[in-house]
Parts: C-alpha cells; sequence; structure tokens
C-alpha cells in the first residue's frame, strides 16, 4: 500500500510545481488562512487516485471535509500543506497522507515536491526518506536543541491565539527556534532529526496524522499538547526524540511562567 500512496503523492506534488509555473488564483477562506486552484486540483487528484487503493476509505481532505472525523478507515490528507507559502513563492510545503485502519494510522507518506524529498512509513516497520532508514536524534539537553513551532491562521490584533510565553521559555533555553510554516514538514524533519522538537496548538487531523506516524517510526514521541495520548482528533501536538520530550513539555504546559 505505501508504494501506491507515495505514487499518489508525488503525482500531486508535481501537479502543484506545474500549477505554480503556470499561475493560479487566490482566494480567503478565514483570517489569514488562503486557498488556491493548486489545493482544489490536487485534492481532486489525490481523491481519485487512493480511492483506487481503498475504495471503502472515507476521504477526509482539508478543502472538502467540514465535520466530524468519520468511524471505519479513512485517508487523512491535505493536499497543499503550506498553502501561504505556495502563494508568496516560499518553497516549504508539502502534500501530506496517512491511512486509518480504523484503529490506528497504519500508513504515512509526506511529499516535499520542491526539493523532491519523500518521507514514508508503515507501522511498525520503520520510517524512510527516499527510501533510506530515518531515525529521530538523540539529544538529551534543550540548549542543544532545534525546535519548531506554527502560528495560528486565526489571530487578530490583541488576540494572537497563542502564548508568548512559551516562545519566550524556549528562546531563552533552546540552540533555535524555527517556524517553518508546513507542520507536515516540520514534523518530517524531527523524524529525519533535522529538529529535535516540534509542537503546535490549533491543528487539524490532515496537518498532524502522516507526521506523527513518521516520528513515532523514526523512535520519537508523539502526544497531544497537554502531554496525553494523540490521536486525529486531537487538537495540536508535540513531537520530539525520548530524551528531551518531559522538557518540551514543560515548558508548554507552565513551565514559562516559572
Amino acid at each position: 500500500m505505501i508504494d501506491d500512496i507515495t505514487r499518489a503523492a508525488m503525482e500531486a506534488g508535481e501537479l502543484l510545481l506545474r500549477v505554480a509555473r503556470e499561475g493560479f488564483s487566490v482566494s480567503m477562506k478565514d483570517g489569514h488562512e488562503l486557498v488556491t486552484a493548486a489545493d482544489l486540483l490536487s485534492e481532486q487528484l489525490l481523491r481519485k487516485r487512493l480511492r483506487r487503493i481503498d475504495p471503502g476509505a472515507f476521504f477526509v481532505g482539508e478543502e472538502g471535509w467540514g465535520g466530524e472525523l468519520p468511524d471505519g478507515s479513512m485517508w487523512i490528507v491535505d493536499p497543499l500543506d503550506g498553502t501561504n507559502n505556495f502563494v508568496h513563492g516560499y518553497p516549504v510545503f508539502s502534500v501530506s497522507i496517512a491511512f486509518w485502519d480504523g484503529s490506528r494510522i497504519s500508513e504515512a507518506c509526506v511529499y516535499d515536491p520542491s526539493r523532491g524529498e519523500c518521507f514514508s512509513a508503515s507501522a511498525g516497520a520503520g520510517a524512510y526518506l527516499n527510501g533510506k532508514r530515518i531515525s529521530v536524534t538523540e539529544v538529551d539537553e534543550l540548549s542543544g536543541s532545534l525546535l519548531a513551532t506554527g502560528f495560528p491562521y486565526h489571530r487578530r490584533k490583541g488576540d494572537l491565539g497563542l502564548d508568548l510565553g512559551i516562545l519566550e521559555y524556549f528562546l531563552e533555553r533552546a540552540q533555535g527556534l524555527r517556524r517553518g510554516g508546513s507542520a507536515a514538514l516540520d514534523l518530517s524533519y524531527v523524524a529525519c532529526g533535522r529538529l529535535d522538537g516540534f509542537w503546535e496548538e490549533h491543528l487539524k487531523p490532515w496537518d498532524m496524522a502522516a507526521g506523527a506516524l513518521l516520528v513515532k517510526e523514526a523512535g520519537g514521541v508523539v502526544s497531544d499538547i497537554r502531554g496525553g495520548s494523540w490521536s486525529p482528533s486531537s487538537k495540536g501536538l508535540a513531537v520530539s526524540g525520548p530524551a528531551i520530550h518531559d522538557s518540551l513539555m514543560i515548558g508548554i504546559n507552565g513551565g514559562h511562567a516559572a
């Protein structure tokens, strides 16, 4: 199954690059969130390709799903994660595909068309980048860590939708802090060791599902934003190598107040 999924992701990624070259329309969804013709065309393509792999699974895509997650097996798909980057020509965006088999995320793929990098994982079989096994870092102190986070779209003057105290906490303690703009790629970078940890609140299932399996299969720790068990219906997540996860959670959940 994972081979068919990666082929679908790569086909969608090539479509995104073609649309970027040819030009596209842009509209506003809500807050600071954009949607383009590329998002819609990629989702249409993936809906068709993935239904060939498992026609009985629900298709939960960012652009076409508005309700609660269904029971049973489902595809959880972000056809273009990092739309704002894409619109501005900033080459940090991805295609994210996860398969929920009814009880767990069993297959995952995140494809970065700008770099030709394909991250993939199957439950119990490890995580890979372009066919090569990957793993999280062994960094054991925040002082040696490169961390990443994200900012919510739904922010306005006087209500940014995030706790600036948490940013201050990690800026004082970590070696570096990044905000890439594609949660799926941030999670993939934790899985392959480019980042030591990542956290973000206010995420949707399609932002997290594939990346969560990648991190887990690469030997990392995945929790919800409060440190509990993560699931696709969680409102956010925190991931890292095992040695710094407790320190990461302290900073997210109150350490900034100390």
